[in-house]
């Protein structure tokens, strides 16, 4: 049971709540307001949304079902018993019920959750508890002055003073049921009030569970020494006594992988055993992809539905360290299952040529930045994707109708991404590779394909001569092109960037010079006209191509009158 023990205050977990870093400690521990830093990490801790903190639900539940029953019954008491000292009565009564679910006859506990009921004013569920109480320990004289105060709340005056004359049997030193007795019964009983009561402060200091109008424990009264101690349990004894019934109990205890079973360490939504565990500000946990996922589509809890917002914005969610570590301890077999799943899952969408996933959108070019604005929750998985297999890499495709996306489309390589806290993000890539589509598919509500990719074919000897007095010419071509520009040209390369020098070896890539592709991504061209030139392996035919455009808007008359709209189509 180590692994449940709080880093702080060494004992096992009670109330545990595990904070932004991806610790947990035990909710008193932690105390409020939340501590700047954590106590193991020193990292920054953040409600993020949360206005209180928030026990970790999957965390209490392991507990509870590990636990043996003597140290779970032991912290459900003295957990009753500080929620009665605070004045906070109704989750005392949750905490009794439950105690009482696992020890039906604890008499503690059903006075814990009398006491509960009364302060809630439910004297007739209080009245059945403390008949339990009577019934299961004849000879104590308290449970029937409790009894006989209820009985009075209820207006049953005669039923009542029977119960303070088998008190009096019981223990004729009992003053507060003497007092009670030699009341005038025509007049109001006054509650807590009286000389009998002034006189009971002089004895036993009260127990922490008793309300003012209850009477002193007698230190005479015949109660056990084992049940007095448990019912004045302080906080500090509270919790050294719950480790202790564990340790006396370790010899004899079942291992925890005997406790526990896979499904106990099951996502709710993939239904796999946890991959990356992280627990969300409300207390909910999940695999990190599976809350990723569903919070691409909605900013909420997926099982509260409590807004998720700034968790989201955070945009950081760090694994739960102790259910890492209760994974490993009790199913490291498993745990290595789910390892290997997620690396293949992985490795699959790591394949450059298979399954690439297609960002359809618009022409994009080998060696040009591509900017684009992502806020679908298809694409915003696919980014998520591209940087978790460490590719950073997509295809980007144009929309063609009849095809959902065109035949040939440009790998791009993502640069940098800055997360908006809606979860939207604006992604820097630039072109690498032109590829043409072999087949279609689908994965997660996105595009795929598997591809191959292009190659300009290679000359050699007078060919390529022929091919470098080409080159040499459209790229002079182009810088006329852009020194004489109009106003919406020189608007462009400001956005753009100048034309990029030469290469020296026009065929030392196999997508050929790069500033062929950025003058065809600021051309006037057709989109059509501009796939047609993007799918050419020939460099001789896409420099002929582009001379003779180029040839064509020089020859203009008076260069200016050429159209204003220079822009690229279609771009993000």
């Amino acid at each position: 049971m180590d692994v449940f023990l709080c880093p702080s205050c060494r004992f096992v977990l009670r109330e545990p709540v595990t904070v932004s870093c991806g610790h947990s400690f035990c909710k008193r521990c932690l105390g409020e307001p939340l501590p700047s830093r954590c106590l193991v990490c020193r990292g920054k801790l953040r409600l993020l949304g949360s206005r209180a903190v928030r026990c970790n639900v999957l965390l209490g539940g392991l507990l509870e079902k590990c636990l043996a029953r003597e140290p779970r019954l032991a912290r459900l008491q003295s957990h009753a018993q500080e929620l009665l000292r605070s004045r906070d009565y109704r989750a005392a009564l949750r905490a009794a019920q439950k105690g009482l679910e696992l020890a039906p006859d604890d008499v503690l506990l059903r006075l814990c959750r009398s006491e509960a009921y009364v302060a809630l004013q439910q004297y007739s569920e209080a009245l059945e508890d403390l008949e339990v109480v009577c019934r299961s320990e004849p000879e104590e004289c308290e449970g029937y002055f409790r009894k006989g105060k209820v009985l009075l709340e209820l207006g049953e005056k005669s039923e009542a003073l029977l119960q303070f004359h088998h008190c009096l049997t019981l223990n004729p030193s009992f003053p507060a049921a003497q007092h009670e007795v030699e009341k005038d019964p025509e007049k109001e009983m006054e509650d807590g009030k009286g000389e009998a009561l002034s006189e009971l402060n002089q004895l036993e200091p009260r127990s922490p569970l008793e309300p003012a109008w209850w009477p002193r424990r007698w230190k005479d009264s015949g109660t056990s020494a084992e049940r007095q101690e448990g019912r004045s349990l302080g906080i500090g004894e509270e919790t050294a006594a719950d480790t202790a019934a564990a340790k006396s109990s370790h010899h004899h205890e079942p291992e925890l992988r005997d406790l526990l079973s896979v499904s106990d360490l099951e996502c709710s939504l993939c239904i796999r055993m946890f991959f990356e565990p992280v627990t969300t500000p409300c207390g909910h946990s999940f695999c990190k992809e599976c809350l990723e996922r569903c919070l691409d589509h909605r900013p909420n809890c997926p099982l509260c539905k409590q807004s998720l917002r700034e968790y989201l914005k955070a945009g950081k969610y760090n694994p739960t360290v102790l259910l890492v570590e209760i994974m490993a301890a009790t199913f490291p077999s498993q745990l290595a299952d789910r390892k290997r799943v997620h690396e293949a899952e992985m490795a699959e969408l790591s394949n450059l040529t298979r399954n690439i996933p297609i960002f359809v959108c618009t022409m994009s070019f080998p060696g040009i930045s591509c900017p684009l604005h992502v806020f679908e929750p298809r694409y915003r998985l696919m980014m998520r994707r591209c940087q978790e297999t460490g590719t950073k890499m997509f295809g980007m495709c144009m929309y063609e109708t009849g095809k959902s996306f065109a035949d040939y489309g440009c790998m791009l390589e993502i640069q940098r991404i800055e997360f908006l806290a809606d979860g939207r993000s604006l992604v820097d890539t630039k072109g690498r590779h032109r590829f043409r589509v072999l087949r279609r598919g689908h994965r997660d509500g996105y595009n795929t394909a598997d591809i191959e990719y292009l190659e300009d074919e290679k000359v050699e000897g007078e060919e390529l001569a022929e091919l470098q007095h080409l080159h040499e010419c459209t790229y002079q071509q182009a810088q006329k092109f852009c020194e004489h520009g109009d106003a919406a040209l020189r608007q462009i390369l400001m956005h753009r960037g100048p034309l990029p020098e030469k290469e020296e070896d026009i065929q030392a890539t196999k997508d050929g010079p790069a500033w062929c592709w950025w003058l065809i991504s600021i051309l006037p061209l057709d989109p059509s006209e501009q796939l047609r030139l993007f799918a050419t392996t020939s460099l001789r035919a896409r420099l002929t191509q582009l001379k003779h455009i180029l040839t064509g808007i020089l020859q203009r008359c008076d260069y200016g009158h050429q159209p204003a709209d220079l822009r690229p189509r279609g771009r993000i």
